[in-house]
């Protein structure tokens, strides 16, 4: 089955509303290695985008919380990350067996985290590689040609 654009508006709605709270000093950009979306959050901008999360998310865990029984999100989830204290991750309603994913990690000074967004495939449902990137891409406004290894450049406040 071709999945639409349309199809996936509640994905994009709740990227919308994730947005709302990020100052447009910030960027996002394209993590290639984890194939999600990135941008990195500082002090009080982080708190203000953190809680929100809680409503537009349907689970929600973390290292001590056991994660949702949903088929896939779990082995997505150990084979990008694994979750280490203080880290957390928000995944959506199913959609076209995709699931919209969001992993909180905050860095080792506490200062900044970064907030990873991408598309989980589930109920052994196959996606190709560069779909997440097109969707996500429109959703954040990434430049279609910065798709760049998130641990070489990340985007934080005053940074293009």
């Amino acid at each position: 089955m071709r999945i639409r654009l349309e199809d996936l508006a509640p994905f994009q709605e709740i990227c919308r509303k994730i947005c709302l709270n990020i100052p447009s000093s910030y960027s996002w950009q394209w993590d290639v290695k984890r194939n999600m979306a990135i941008v990195v959050l500082e002090g009080d901008d982080a708190e203000l985008v953190f809680f929100p999360l809680f409503k537009e998310f349907r689970h929600h865990w973390n290292f001590s919380s056991n994660p949702p029984n949903t088929t896939g999100v779990t082995q997505w989830i150990d084979d990008q990350f694994g979750l280490m204290p203080g880290q957390a991750v928000f995944t959506s309603h199913p959609l076209c067996n995709l699931v919209l994913c969001v992993a909180w990690w905050p860095w080792g000074d506490d200062n900044k985290v970064s907030m990873r967004v991408g598309i989980i495939p589930i109920n052994n449902a196959k996606m190709r590689g560069d779909v997440a990137f097109q969707w996500l891409r429109r959703w954040f406004k990434i430049h279609p040609t910065e798709p760049s290894d998130a641990n070489d450049r990340h985007c934080s406040k005053g940074q293009p």
